[in-house]
């Protein structure tokens, strides 16, 4: 065993191939987040668009992501790309961590949970004094926006964890969901 493999082995407590194999895990489990966030963002969009559109959601919201972001002040279009990198990493990094104490039996169902948490997180961001109409449909449109992120995602993990090796954190050790 050469040096590099015993540090391997003393760090991570097995053999420099399994630590590699679990490294790869690890990254694919990132890109199928990415994955599943942006397929949950495709479908969110939309609907945030409309409570744009609709006068209940302000753009400004976004154009302040982009200041706190990048300092760059009055770019709507620069703070959603920057809400969309969060819900391609953030998010989906945060599921995959917190799944197995989430309410559900399916992924998809703890998707679900997982965005009505999340949701009321942005309506503190977001809120810019909408009151009456304005305000219920802010709760509505984003509360389905979140939903519909949630489930997408929740499906997408879901489905590419019964096909493919991907790491999750559970409850006793780290586990591999194996291919069904």
């Amino acid at each position: 065993m050469s040096r590099v493999d015993s540090v391997v082995a003393a760090i991570a407590g097995e053999s420099p191939s399994e630590a590699e194999n679990d490294a790869a895990a690890v990254l694919k489990g990132g890109v199928i987040g990415a994955i599943a966030g942006g397929a949950g963002l495709l479908v969110m969009s939309p609907i945030l668009w409309a409570g744009v559109a609709l006068g209940v959601i302000d753009s400004a919201s976004f154009s302040e992501l982009a200041y706190l972001g990048l300092g760059r002040a009055e770019n709507a279009l620069l703070g959603y790309f920057i809400f969309a990198g969060g819900g391609m990493t953030t998010w989906p990094l945060l599921f995959a961590v917190l799944n197995d104490y989430l309410p559900g039996r399916t992924m998809v169902q703890s998707g679900f949970g997982f965005a009505t948490i999340t949701w009321t997180g942005f309506l503190v961001a977001f809120y810019t004094s909408q009151t009456g109409l304005a305000l219920v449909l802010y709760l509505l449109l984003t509360l389905l926006a979140h939903w519909a992120y949630g489930v997408v995602l929740g499906l997408v993990f879901g489905l590419v964890a019964r096909r493919t090796k991907v790491l999750f954190v559970s409850t006793n050790t780290m586990s591999v969901s194996e291919e069904t």
